[in-house]
């Protein structure tokens, strides 16, 4: 399966740390909460700007990885928002606010669940050690352009449309790259110790981290160019030795860790099947390696084979394969989600949606479930309680916008207009589009006629969004 992964990759390219004090100074120069809304503000233009995964079992599972490494991080806020990003680049950043995105690449890269946990806790020592605010300080001292210049360039983005904006955040970025995004070697060593730290306490093989920065070196010496992640988190033969000395000390602890499940190969093929353009070559390929008997993940090759028949239609190639899967692991969350969709695609969607309703009712609030259930509901071009699905998910994820794109077209197909109207100016203004998300609620306001109490909402609604861009426009 590795061989497999890499092929696609290519083809698409505890003893105490003395840490020192954040202190006054730093949080003179830009506090927590200065922080929280610097993110905030750039989550809007980055969701604006690049492409997003909006596959819900990929997200759901990110998320509840990294809340499981931030439980036992130092991490003191933990209002985290985790981006999958559409890209086969090995790559992870974490950025003021909580923000924490992961590129398609890093499950492609990552072999073990355990080594892109690894990667994980390292982004959030970064964030619970306030790296970001402390290059500021610095930043200021060799007068290199700080977060009021990268806020300036949003707010231009935000008010005066795409274009200038961006060649004002692209300036000031480039200016920055040096000195202000590449944490110092002394951040990095800081991340690195906390990230084994929160690794082993989760429960996650500490050397994990030393293994997945070995495979990052190796690949940055036979490429042309090093992967993403190397270029802001530079690794060295030194940084190598100290990971696996530190390594060492978490395993002397004897915790009880692993390398991880068998859910995060699972991820790894749906995220290898979303980067592959060619899926009747994967399905050739995945179908040779159970034929040859070698591989040492059949469960998870398996798995591949059925997504990328399901994607070339070969629906009884997949049948064959779910069916081996669920008979040794009938309870697995992602086989019975893969089966539904399997099931509804090749019409059968009585039966898709029966196995995901007996589903719901042990989990009523799973948010892959219930994406699931508005998919097949939406096949049977039921388009009501579809959308009292999606209805139902957008309270559940309200800051969630590829919930509002999905809930915005059902809406449109269920005859509910005025819903779609609101639902597009919760996506527009989730994606940093304020004057978009201001007409379509200045469109529901005039449809909704004289429902006085929908009206008054509305009404609300778009004058705190008005308000929100005056602010912006006098920051």
């Amino acid at each position: 399966m590795t061989t497999a992964l890499t092929a696609f990759s290519s083809a698409t390219m505890s003893s105490t740390l003395n840490l020192p004090s954040l202190g006054d100074t730093t949080s003179g120069i830009i506090s927590q909460q200065e922080e929280y809304q610097l993110g905030r503000s750039w989550l809007k233009v980055l969701r604006n700007q690049t492409p997003m995964v909006s596959d819900p079992q990929l997200k759901d599972y990110l998320e509840n990885l990294i809340y499981r490494l931030a439980a036992s991080s130092q991490l003191q806020d933990h209002r985290l928002v985790p981006l999958v990003i559409n890209s086969p680049v090995l790559n992870a950043f974490a950025a003021p606010g909580g923000i924490v995105g992961v590129n398609t690449g890093l499950f492609l890269n990552a072999e073990t669940e355990a080594q892109f946990a690894a990667v994980l806790a390292h982004e959030l020592a970064h964030l619970s050690q306030r790296h970001y605010a402390r290059n500021v300080e610095e930043a200021r001292n060799k007068s290199i352009p700080t977060a009021a210049a990268i806020l300036g360039s949003i707010l231009i983005m935000a008010t005066a449309g795409g274009d200038a904006g961006a060649a004002a955040l692209t300036s000031t970025v480039a200016g920055m790259q040096s000195a202000q995004l590449r944490f110092s070697r002394q951040f990095e060593r800081e991340a690195d110790n906390l990230g084994i730290t929160t690794l082993a306490k989760a429960g996650f093989d500490p050397q994990a981290m030393p293994e997945i920065f070995e495979e990052m070196n190796k690949a940055s010496r036979y490429g042309s160019r090093p992967p993403e992640f190397l270029l802001t988190h530079p690794v060295t033969e030194n940084r190598i030795a100290d990971s696996r000395a530190r390594a060492d000390q978490m395993s002397a602890q004897k915790l009880r860790t692993s390398k991880g499940s068998l859910n995060y190969q699972f991820m790894r093929m749906r995220a290898a099947v979303l980067n592959s353009k060619n899926h009747h070559e994967m399905a050739r390929q995945f179908n040779k390696e159970l034929n040859s008997g070698l591989t040492k993940a059949s469960a998870a090759t398996r798995y591949g084979l059925a997504l990328a028949s399901m994607k070339t239609r070969d629906f009884k190639e997949a049948e064959r394969q779910m069916e081996s899967l669920l008979q040794k692991y009938p309870e697995n969350p992602h086989l019975i989600m893969t089966q539904a969709s399997l099931e509804a695609q090749a019409g059968k969607t009585k039966q898709g949606l029966a196995r995901i309703d007996q589903a719901l009712s042990i989990n009523p609030d799973s948010y892959p479930l219930l994406a699931t259930r508005a998919e097949i509901l939406l096949k049977q071009q039921n388009y009501i309680e579809a959308r009292n699905e999606l209805l139902k998910l957008s309270r559940l994820r309200p800051e969630d916008p590829d919930i509002w794109f999905e809930l915005a077209e059902v809406q449109g197909l269920a005859d509910d207009i005025v819903g779609l109207h609101q639902s597009r100016a919760e996506y527009f203004f989730l994606n940093g589009n304020t004057d978009d998300a201001i007409k379509h609620l200045q469109y529901a306001v005039k449809m909704a006629g004289d429902n006085f109490s929908l009206k008054s909402k509305l009404q609300q609604k778009l004058t705190d969004m008005q308000n929100y861009r005056q602010k912006l426009r006098n920051s």
